[in-house]
């Protein structure tokens, strides 16, 4: 093979490699995009589900998050609790729970520590406590 012929085959191997690695890239960029709506997504539909004041508020993935997980135990505990309780006290401890929510989010927060196992949390208790409502 002269050099020509050896110039010519090593910029096609050269072109291909580099355009097979472009292609790669585009894909994994493709991908990614893909996947970070997927999570921007749930997390808009996880954010509608959860109730704050004002309803509107912007609130980070982390806040997002870190709400659901207090309002699932509020909901779960309130649940365990009406056993005993009145049809009447839903609606006070819910009202009661979406007036405190957004100063409970600025709380610092209490690693991996949700509730207590002997207590009910009230709505308005403080995140620094094994308590999450």
């Amino acid at each position: 093979m002269d050099d020509s012929a050896t110039e010519i085959s090593a910029h096609f191997y050269t072109r291909t490699a580099l355009l097979g690695t472009m292609t790669r890239k585009v894909f994994t960029n493709t991908r990614e995009r893909w996947r970070q709506h997927n999570v921007n997504t749930a997390f808009a539909e996880l954010r509608k589900l959860i109730p704050t004041h004002p309803p509107e508020k912007k609130l980070s993935k982390n806040e997002i998050l870190r709400l659901a997980m207090r309002y699932i135990n509020f909901l779960v505990q309130l649940l365990e609790s009406q056993s005993g309780q009145p049809a009447s006290h839903s609606p006070t401890a819910l009202l009661t729970f979406l007036r405190g929510n957004m100063e409970q989010l600025h709380s610092p927060p209490h690693p991996w520590a949700l509730t207590s196992d002997t207590e009910v949390p009230s709505p308005g208790s403080s995140c620094d406590s094994s308590e999450a409502w």
